[in-house]
């Protein structure tokens, strides 16, 4: 494995992710049927401790995932090949996107507007 800091940084942000999905899912689940979320040890609910867990193994299942470490080994690699843009280009393309969208979204008003108008004449006219 070439890249194991990075790849480890992956499972840790894929775990996280699970672990907040993990709660919120709990947490609207318990809502949902008036189960009351317990305190264990005065400290941790028991959404926090289904979340910590489900973030634990979603993190260790990835560590022992042969496939997955090779996997995002060689994302990694392929990432460290990509020619970036730099910050001048990077800042021209949005300009450019922010641009086109303005105009695209003032012409669609513009036309709503105009469609609205005349259905008001034809279908509303008194």
């Amino acid at each position: 494995m070439l890249h194991q800091r990075q790849v480890l940084m992956i499972f840790v942000v894929i775990a996280i992710v699970a672990g907040t999905t993990v709660q919120s899912a709990s947490g609207s689940l318990f809502e949902q049927f008036a189960i009351p979320d317990t305190r264990f040890f005065a400290i941790v609910n028991l959404t926090t401790l289904m979340s910590v867990a489900g973030g634990g193994l979603t993190f260790l299942g990835l560590v022992r995932n042969q496939r997955a470490v090779t996997y995002f080994d060689e994302v990694v690699d392929e990432m460290s090949k990509v020619t970036w843009p730099t910050r001048e280009e990077a800042l021209r393309g949005a300009t450019t996107v922010l641009t086109t969208s303005a105009i695209v979204s003032l012409a669609i008003a513009f036309y709503d507007f105009f469609w609205k108008n005349v259905a008001n004449i034809f279908l509303f006219n008194g």
